[in-house]
């Protein structure tokens, strides 16, 4: 149960560090490229169109990119949710802790009852980030369509 605790809050972790960044990229790279497309429509050279068309669609493609996959909010919902695992885990890990020590003969029952709690709680963590995504995602859809 502890492993899989940590494997979920390191995966949601992961994702969120992806996401920002992917977010981040995106960002710097559209201002980036935002910016430049003034200095090169107002220069006079050769291949004017072409130099101007590729940054266009680059900005275009990356807008769209950041559209679909909305990383801001998706950074925002992951972090989120693997903080609300962080938390949870370490509650039951304290209490766990506190149950193995005690010298109360019921302790080991509610040892067990705290674990099942525990994954009860997990479960319900993962099921509200599953719906929040995809109310997010049928959300953009409806916009979008």
């Amino acid at each position: 149960m502890e492993i899989y605790a940590l494997r979920i809050r390191n995966f949601y972790d992961l994702r969120a560090r992806w996401d920002r960044r992917f977010f981040r990229l995106t960002s710097i790279s559209l201002m980036s490229i935002g910016a430049g497309l003034p200095l090169a429509a107002g220069l006079s050279y050769g291949g004017k169109p072409v130099v101007l068309a590729a940054p266009g669609v680059t900005v275009s493609m990356l807008a769209a990119l950041r559209a679909f996959y909305q990383w801001d909010q998706l950074w925002v919902m992951h972090r989120s949710t693997e903080i609300t695992i962080h938390d949870a885990y370490t509650s039951w890990k304290r209490e766990d802790d506190d149950f193995a020590r005690s010298r109360d003969p019921a302790a080991g029952d509610l040892r067990v009852q705290a674990a099942v709690q525990f994954m009860d709680e997990l479960l319900a963590v993962r099921k509200n980030e599953s719906q929040a995504f995809f109310e997010m995602l049928l959300n953009a859809a409806s916009i979008r369509g």
